[in-house]
């Protein structure tokens, strides 16, 4: 049973892939009973995702614990009726369709909001509600690009390049995730429910453009402010002989420690701060080859500079402080067997974020959660005759 901070609360989550899921399924790592909607072929990860075991997906078991599965065809009416049957006794309902499906269906805001009018609906989109791209679709590598992402991670080279993940739908989903429960809490106050739209360009850029990056663009006018901007390659790691690090000081005194603790604390005696900083980045990353990571690590934290470690996911899982932390948990799923799942960001002292379901088989609850919203044994016979559930 769940017994973190969303328990009671009941999610209707109607999006695929990966912006939806991913909020719906830190929804449900807070406790919610997050009921998925899947069309008769399921959602699209568990066709295209890859690699795949005992015809499950890892794209979908990382994405959907902590949910339970109903079958439902949309594109018939009986199917979309029992949607908005389910929704009358919903807190929140997303979807990620483009921009109009929901309403053409019968199953928008308007519709779910005339039905139950304390409902949370969110819709995760592209772009914003105004300008030619409002109702376009758009999938991350589109918004990695438009938002900025893309030429940021372009480096001296100046290509621009898409971060190796879905880090755009996953930014998208937290937003949606933060929204939803902070309706939720206006709810519960106010008694009124609302609607959210969250344009994954406008959750990236909320995301991005306050950063260090944009400094040059954020006094007026740009043109006087944007070649002042500190040129720093400090977050870049280093090469040592046989790996990588990461330092990163910020203050002077940081610095300073680093160049003595390396043995070069002439690097900081320079006069200007520009140039010292120059002289650092150039000696360390000329002094780091020469001997291995473990060496340098202990150097660093003697002289008390953040750094850290650079690591691949085969050297992450066997991290000291990963394994004490208990970063991971490996349980037994009922297709795919043993399985690796990252547990929640978050630690709760009383109400603790956890996995309390595994990822369900397609439609593993359809019968279970239209019994609970009172069909009769019969009517959901009927409705699996008719094909509308599995």
């Amino acid at each position: 049973m769940a017994d973190g901070p969303l328990a009671g609360f009941r999610i209707l989550d109607l999006t695929q892939v990966v912006s939806g899921p991913f909020c719906t399924m830190q929804l449900g790592d807070l406790g919610a009973d997050v009921i998925k909607i899947e069309p008769p072929e399921g959602d699209a990860t568990r066709v295209f995702g890859r690699p795949a075991k005992g015809g499950v997906t890892a794209s979908f078991l990382n994405f959907n614990r902590n949910k339970r599965s109903v079958v439902v065809d949309l594109k018939k009416e009986h199917g979309r009726d029992l949607v908005r049957r389910l929704a009358v006794k919903a807190d929140a309902f997303i979807e990620n369709n483009r921009p109009g499906v929901a309403d053409r269906l019968g199953i928008g805001y308007a519709d779910i909001r005339r039905l139950n009018p304390k409902i949370i609906y969110c819709s995760i989109c592209g772009f914003g509600p105004k300008g030619q791209y409002a109702n376009a679709p758009a999938y991350d590598p589109v918004i990695q690009g438009f938002s900025g992402m893309a030429f940021l991670q372009g480096g001296r080279e100046g290509k621009p390049t898409a971060v190796k993940m879905a880090l755009a739908d996953k930014i998208s989903g937290m937003t949606a995730a933060l929204s939803i429960v902070s309706a939720l809490h206006a709810a519960r106050n106010r008694g009124v429910g609302q609607y959210i739209r969250v344009a994954m360009t406008e959750a990236m850029m909320a995301f991005t453009a306050n950063d260090a990056t944009y400094l040059g663009y954020t006094f007026q006018p740009d043109a006087d402010y944007k070649d002042k901007v500190p040129k720093s390659g400090s977050l870049d790691p280093f090469k040592t002989s046989d790996g990588w690090v990461t330092i990163a000081p910020f203050t002077d005194e940081q610095w300073e420690r680093l160049c003595a603790g390396l043995g070069h604390a002439e690097w900081w005696q320079v006069e200007s701060r520009a140039d010292r900083m120059r002289a650092a980045l150039k000696g360390i990353a000329k002094l780091l080859p020469e001997r291995e990571t473990a060496h340098w690590l202990k150097v660093l934290e003697e002289a008390d500079v953040p750094h850290g470690p650079v690591h691949n996911y085969d050297t992450l899982f066997a991290e000291p402080e990963v394994v004490a932390n208990e970063n991971f948990t490996v349980y037994e799923h009922p297709q795919g067997g043993q399985v690796r799942t990252v547990n929640p960001g978050m630690r709760f002292s009383e109400t603790p974020a956890r996995m309390w379901r595994t990822p369900p088989r397609l439609g593993e609850h359809t019968e279970e959660v239209l019994r609970e919203a009172g069909f009769e044994r019969d009517q959901v016979e009927e409705l699996r005759a008719e094909k509308v559930i599995n």
